[in-house]
């Protein structure tokens, strides 16, 4: 069976065996099987509990043993030291794929260990593959599939998530994924597999990885840079200092590297490294809803002129220039400005707004830097209420605009956010600029070579 075929049985599975299952329900239950009919899986599943005939109107099993053969996949929720032996069963019955969501395995102890060892010594011999042990769930949003004990965001969002933590199954930096694996311990089931899945996989636009560690760097790194020709792979590593390695074996049972190696190793594989998870969350949201680009010239309209100023210094750090408007553009939008204020860049349009109406002065010089071509991409600096008109000034056009939402503003205004259809909304001009160097780094051929 090839690494496709193998992955579409942990996120694509026609038929699942919930292991361990609680008989719990509602809120506070931890229960997959809940979680699983809520998400609408329409596969077939089948609950294993020794302790009950019936949850929420399926027919549990008392063992495995007791199911019918070919089910896809085996969630495994049991103490941990039976686990080799429900494996085993697994197995017996003609299960290929298995995540184990118990913990207390090479992340615990020496026991644990072994037990991990044994199990995989299991599973290889049985031609099975797995993912944890340790490993919170894999979700698939397009699939209307989770393993999941908790509820996690059911998005359809072009994103896949993968790392060794669950913590991110419910999103990152405001965030969410359409499809989401947590690797757990990474006895088997690693970076390199999943990646070849998603590099193939039709839903997903961007791979976002949360790497503590990976057993096998070259061929991480021999998939990654086939993969990244097609889709950007975003890369956020962890466990750098010595706290935090110590904090990670106890976590996944990992051994960190040092931070130049896995840099270098991004770098070569056409990897964009990220330092934090609010980056991660940024650098996505611009590759679903931004279009390409590979210039430097920045445009710029502001209602202030501070915010201006603190726009180029966000450019100046991230390689990019101001642009300098044509004649062409200048002269469409002067007739706004007063003789002491004439149009530049940034396009401090505050006095014209004043003057002719702020909405019609914004649409107007946005619609001029869209058809400049010496403009390759355009930040927007402005309140919640005008995202409605950039979206329909800039929605549809083959040029990035960005925009700097300016002031206070929390969840209580994201309905409003969310009724302007614009999606490409920043806290502050630095993670904005930050974005979209990620955009142009991606799209810059010799990225790509």
């Amino acid at each position: 069976m090839s690494i496709i075929a193998e992955m579409k049985l942990f996120m694509e599975p026609r038929s699942v065996a919930l292991a361990g299952v609680t008989r719990r329900i509602g809120k506070g239950a931890f229960n997959t099987l809940e979680n699983l009919l809520a998400i609408g899986f329409k596969g077939q599943i089948y609950p294993v509990n020794p302790k009950t005939k019936e949850i929420l109107g399926l027919k549990v099993y008392p063992d495995v043993a007791s199911l019918p053969m070919g089910i896809d996949l085996a969630v495994i929720a049991t103490p941990r030291e039976v686990v080799p032996a429900v494996i085993g069963d697994c197995i017996q019955r003609g299960i290929k794929a298995a995540i184990i969501t118990s913990g207390g395995f090479a992340e615990a102890d020496e026991t644990g260990k072994e037990l991990q060892s044994e199990v995989l010594s299991i599973a290889k011999r049985g031609g099975m593959r797995i993912i944890g042990p340790n490993s919170l769930a894999v979700v698939n949003n397009f699939s209307n599939f989770t393993s999941a004990f908790v509820a996690s965001p059911t998005d359809k969002i072009p994103v896949a998530l993968v790392g060794q933590s669950g913590g991110f199954l419910n999103g990152f930096a405001g965030f969410t994924s359409g499809k989401s694996i947590d690797l757990g311990n990474t006895s088997d089931v690693d970076f390199p597999e999943v990646l070849q899945y998603l590099g193939d996989d039709p839903d997903i636009k961007v791979i976002a990885l949360q790497i503590e560690s990976m057993r096998d760097g070259s061929k991480f790194m021999s998939i990654a840079r086939k993969v990244s020709k097609k889709m950007p792979i975003l890369a956020l590593k962890i466990g750098y200092s010595e706290e935090a390695a110590q904090a990670a074996a106890s976590h996944t049972g990992s051994i960190t590297g040092k931070a130049e190696v896995y840099q270098a190793a991004f770098e070569q594989s056409g990897i964009i490294s990220l330092r934090s998870v609010d980056e991660m969350g940024d650098v996505a949201r611009a590759f679903i809803n931004l279009p390409p680009f590979k210039g430097n010239k920045i445009g710029v309209i502001t209602p202030t002129g501070a915010g201006g100023i603190m726009a180029l210094d966000a450019l100046s750090q991230h390689g990019f220039e101001p642009a300098r408007l044509s004649p062409r553009t200048v002269e469409r939008i002067k007739e706004f400005f007063p003789p002491w204020s004439p149009p530049t860049n940034p396009v401090d349009m505050i006095a014209a707004a004043i003057t002719h109406g702020y909405g019609r002065v914004y649409r107007y010089a946005l619609a001029a830097l869209l058809e400049d071509a010496s403009v390759d991409a355009i930040l927007c600096i402005c309140g919640i209420p005008t995202l409605e008109a950039i979206q329909q000034v800039a929605g549809g056009k083959s040029k990035p605009v960005i925009t700097w939402v300016a002031g206070q503003w929390d969840e209580s205004l994201l309905p409003k956010v969310k009724e302007t259809g614009y999606k490409a909304i920043y806290p502050t001009p630095e993670r904005a600029i930050r974005a979209l160097a990620a955009l142009r780094e991606y799209n810059c051929p010799a990225k790509k070579a």
